[in-house]
């Protein structure tokens, strides 16, 4: 587990080349495929760098079998190709062929998982090996399907003008999604320091039913990706607005139903001992439907106008709101305690994505 997280905060941090394309073509109206290589070559530069650095850390830490790190740290480069494509997918509207790529490496290691670790009786190893094959052949199956995108091949400087505006932006995106990562989870760790393991797995069911409806305002931020990019600014701005909107009723809806039903649901199908996970479900909800607008706002902040920093100063200040609440709540109420330091986070940070898109639209 410590070297897959290494290598997925890394691929995270790395892993917005694509979206990064995207942009610069639509401020600078290059040619795409000129732009794709250059994302792809920074791909495997960076990812051989952060290969060697995960590796070369756990075997310093001594925490991970060096051949198991050098496993999953394989996994890095073929994970930021399939990465940059999907997001050169997403700007081009290819949604399908988007989708086809973003359910192959999860179908895949799965079906690695059965094979090697349940039906071969493998271990650690074999789970990681896994894991890193289906990433692999991710990466296989997105640079044949969209060959058009990057075939033929070139080999543009990599840090001249262009590269380094590409490589600014692609690492802020990625920041703005480690940060994320972190946000999402801060107050579960300040509530393991001031509780116990017990409270953390009540307060972890209903941090991730909660979590989950964010899938709604995502599957929005997606079909929105391309009409956002290239169309007009009036039209885009009033597209992410409506998305936006949509976004946080349709979560709304969502909230209200899980609401009503949790109760009865969650000892239903986990047992008494985790119905008391309904509290801190019911102080999650109102932050879920505040924040859920933020995936929407970002397609407009980052990807259109290229300004990612605005996008992590949102999950900056909801993370900070987070801890200053969660530090002060947490010691006396526990798990809601923390629920609600998360809920004010959230307010705090969608209100801020709302300010920056209505000021960047009158810029």
């Amino acid at each position: 587990m410590l070297v897959v997280l290494t290598v997925t905060i890394l691929a995270r941090l790395l892993g917005q080349l694509g979206v990064a394309v995207v942009n610069r073509m639509r401020e600078r109206g290059e040619e795409l495929r000129t732009l794709v290589h250059r994302a792809l070559l920074a791909a495997v530069v960076l990812g051989a760098v952060g290969s060697v650095a995960a590796a070369a850390g756990a075997r310093i830490a001594g925490d991970v079998d060096f051949d198991v790190a050098v496993l999953a740290s394989a996994a890095l480069v073929p994970n930021l190709l399939w990465q940059t494509i999907s997001g050169v997918l997403l700007g081009q509207a290819r949604v399908r062929l988007w989708n086809y790529v973003q359910a192959i490496s999860p179908t895949l290691t799965l079906v690695a998982m059965l094979v090697l670790v349940v039906g071969l009786g493998g271990g650690v190893r074999a789970a990681v090996l896994g894991w890193m094959l289906a990433h692999v052949a991710t990466a296989a199956f997105a640079l044949v399907a969209a060959r058009d995108v990057w075939l033929p091949v070139d080999t543009p400087p990599l840090f001249d003008d262009d590269g380094r505006t590409l490589l600014r932006l692609a690492l802020v995106m990625g920041a703005v999604q480690v940060v994320n990562l972190i946000a999402y989870r801060v107050e579960l760790f300040l509530l393991e320091l001031y509780r116990d393991v017990a409270e953390v797995g009540i307060y972890s069911i209903a941090m991730q039913a909660a979590e989950s409806m964010w899938l709604i305002s995502a599957a929005i931020a997606t079909a929105s990706t391309a009409p956002v990019v290239h169309g007009e600014e009036r039209e885009a701005r009033a597209l992410v607005a409506r998305g936006a909107a949509r976004g946080a009723a349709f979560t709304l809806a969502a909230a209200l139903a899980v609401g009503g039903i949790a109760p009865f649901a969650i000892p239903l199908l986990l047992g008494d001992d985790f119905a008391s996970a309904w509290n801190p479900l019911a102080a999650l909800l109102p932050g879920i439907v505040a924040y859920a607008p933020v995936a929407v706002l970002v397609v407009y902040l980052s990807v259109r106008h290229g300004r990612p920093r605005l996008s992590l100063g949102v999950s900056v200040a909801a993370m900070a709101v987070t801890v200053a609440a969660a530090v002060v709540l947490i010691p006396r109420y526990g798990a809601p305690g923390a629920a609600a330091a998360s809920s004010v986070g959230y307010a705090a940070g969608g209100a801020l994505a709302w300010l920056f898109f209505s000021r960047v639209g009158r810029g």
